[in-house]
């Protein structure tokens, strides 16, 4: 066997060529623009605009960047900084200034997130919206502020930060996002953030569905009341055990629908509505004999029970309901590709930005998947892009005064190429 012999030589080629795609994007969208004109004069313009930084940072999370000190390795790549319009690559202790002052904007960031999906809705011409909200855990290693134990069922007993989300069905870009310390429950801030959602988007869908759908552990009456007084919004909400309920579930008749082994019901309830009624629809499925029960576990059957404001076919509502099963997906995605929870810091302020930069990127790969992407490509996570579109090789050439860059496509034929940038280009 011969030995292969290497050679370290300095080139100014970038293994982050394929960011090329998402600068460019960015630069359609007129993120910086838009990031100006709602942060205004977030601090006085030095060498870096806050801007800039923001975008850095999702850059370095496209490319498989999870801390936020990783900034460090774009700082020899002057393609990185061409393609983002700076000069050299800020330090990470800069990059921190900012983040602290974006991170005290919560309005702010979240009129962000409102835009970017406002402009992807009317692009889309879309005539229906379903939004999942869920909450998750962010533990963490060491005593970061706002970082107290809470329900984190990952890891019990760990400090850990609550991340509280909804994100759209039909774009798979996230609407709104907030953080909490660990020790506060997600459904203590419910309403309000639900309010904040459909006072933006319940009138720009007047005509059109728009659909919530939540876990149990959302479930109120309190919080039913407040999505009823809504004329246009359908919700889909799982419902936790209640000793009413029991009973009630043993006196249900159930029935089939396509050969299941599942078996459905459902009964109205309208007392003190208004005149409107709750639709509550059963599942239930057969256990083995042998099998220990649990949670709404009876007479040998597993039972779920959700509730909606609209009349469906059992098995109809549970299918729109089980589509809300994606989120979770979407969830690890965001923890394993997106450097959810692993970007944080000492200062809960930085923290609150580093989780808004998570979701924002994942938007923003949401918005590309939607406008750039067709077929197959259409359906890759971000771990599946870096490999065959975002790990490219990338230099700039300059003659006769004009820039050139060029990217070496080794998984992603020059034509499809071509038809990405086009797409991106006529947004």
């Amino acid at each position: 066997m011969v030995k292969t012999e290497y050679q370290i030589v300095e080139t100014n080629a970038s293994p982050f060529g394929g960011a090329y795609v998402f600068s460019e994007f960015l630069k359609q969208i007129k993120f910086h623009s838009l990031f100006k004109s709602i942060f205004t004069k977030l601090r006085r313009v030095r060498k870096y605009r806050p801007s800039d930084n923001v975008a850095l940072l999702m850059a370095l999370i496209v490319e498989g960047g999870e801390r936020l000190y990783d900034i460090k390795k774009f700082a020899d790549d002057q393609v990185i900084a061409q393609l983002f319009n700076v000069n050299d690559i800020p330090e990470d202790t800069t990059i921190r200034d900012d983040l602290a002052l974006v991170g005290e904007k919560d309005q702010e960031r979240q009129e962000i997130l409102f835009q970017l999906n406002e402009m992807l809705f009317k692009k889309l011409k879309l005539r229906s919206l379903t939004i999942d909200i869920d909450a998750t855990a962010l533990p963490v290693d060491g005593h970061q502020q706002g970082a107290e134990k809470g329900y984190c069922p990952s890891e019990p007993g760990s400090r850990c930060f609550q991340s509280l989300k909804a994100i759209c069905d039909e774009t798979e870009t996230v609407i709104a996002q907030q953080t909490f310390p660990g020790n506060t429950h997600c459904a203590k801030h419910i309403i309000d953030f639900v309010k904040m959602i459909l006072d933006r988007f319940a009138p720009q869908f007047q005509n059109l569905k728009l659909t919530l759908r939540l876990d149990a552990g959302f479930y109120s009456d309190k919080l039913l009341k407040f999505l009823e007084s809504y004329n246009n919004v359908i919700y889909i909400v799982s419902v936790p055990k209640h000793e009413w309920l029991i009973n009630k579930l043993s006196e249900l008749k159930y029935r089939k629908y396509h050969h299941s082994e599942r078996e459905y019901s459902s009964f109205a309830y309208g007392e003190g509505l208004n005149g409107r009624f709750r639709y509550y629809y059963v599942e239930r499925t057969p256990e083995p004999d042998d099998r220990q029960l649990e949670l709404f576990e009876l007479f040998h059957y597993c039972y779920s029970v959700i509730i909606s404001n609209k009349h469906y076919l059992p098995h109809i509502a549970f299918r729109n309901y089980h589509g809300r099963g994606r989120v979770e997906k979407h969830i690890e995605e965001l923890k394993n590709q997106y450097a959810l929870g692993k970007m944080v810091s000492g200062n809960f302020a930085i923290t609150k930005a580093l989780i808004w930069i998570s979701h924002l990127t994942f938007t923003i790969i949401g918005m590309l998947r939607k406008i750039a992407f067709r077929r197959q490509m259409a359906k890759y996570r971000l771990r599946r892009l870096r490999f065959i579109l975002f790990s490219a090789i990338g230099y700039f050439t300059e003659h006769a005064r004009r820039r050139k860059f060029n990217i070496a496509l080794s998984r992603v034929g020059p034509m499809q190429f071509d038809m990405i940038m086009k797409r991106i280009w006529a947004f």
